[in-house]
């Protein structure tokens, strides 16, 4: 594993500052019109570039990141990513939504009553941290084996990611906790200014997707 790249490789592009200004433009645009579904489906590209962005790492193109051009393609792609999130977060959702139910249904019963429903939300609550983290630790198996095969079915067989991730437990782990450091740095645009979070944040995008193409590339011949 190139950490070093991973972190680095957006600046080696020739138009990165093109390529960075739209991308984290499209995310401000989606932020600042998140109300409206408009701008929900703004994010959509932005996850479909990440795919390119993957599969670009895993077939060692010298410029990983790509034009700017097929928003259509993009699209649809960021469409799949979205299906695929949604699948394997909704039992961590269901559970939130579970506990959250029990605490407001309990604000009109009696202190008994409520005491006993607190017990079981905090206990859901619980629950729903362990099923979202684990949720979390497939994604990116899931995300590497549509883009190895361009098909939404291949991210929920699970038996192939769990065999995928067994085989490849070491690297898995440290692009797992990666991902994580360069979400927490993406933060720091906050400091910079509100709006400089948006691209900061396009950019661990782009780190995630490079780890996760590294790690694509290095298990391509048995996955």
């Amino acid at each position: 594993m190139d950490i070093g790249s991973a972190f680095t490789f957006v600046f080696d592009d020739q138009d990165w500052i093109k390529k960075l200004a739209i991308g984290g433009g499209i995310l401000l645009l989606a932020f600042v019109l998140s109300p409206i579904l408009i701008g929900l489906a703004l994010f959509l590209p932005v996850s479909g570039y990440m795919i390119q962005v993957l599969k670009n790492v895993r077939d060692n193109n010298p410029r990983p990141l790509p034009e700017w051009t097929d928003f259509g393609d993009l699209f649809k792609k960021g469409l799949s990513v979205f299906a695929i999130a949604l699948v394997f977060m909704l039992p961590g959702i269901i559970l939130s939504c579970g506990a959250n139910g029990l605490t407001i249904a309990g604000d009109s019963m009696d202190q008994d009553a409520a005491g006993a429903l607190a017990i079981v939300a905090v206990c859901l609550s619980c629950l729903q941290i362990l099923v979202s983290l684990g949720g979390q630790f497939l994604l990116p198996a899931a995300y590497i084996r549509y883009a190895q095969t361009d098909s939404i079915g291949s991210a929920f067989q699970f038996g192939e990611i769990f065999n995928f991730i067994r085989t490849n437990i070491g690297d898995y782990f440290i692009v797992f906790l990666l991902t994580l450091v360069a979400s927490v740095v993406a933060g720091l645009g906050l400091i910079l200014c509100v709006i400089g979070v948006v691209f900061t944040t396009f950019w661990s995008f782009m780190v995630t997707a490079h780890l996760y193409g590294q790690l694509a590339r290095k298990a391509r011949p048995i996955y």
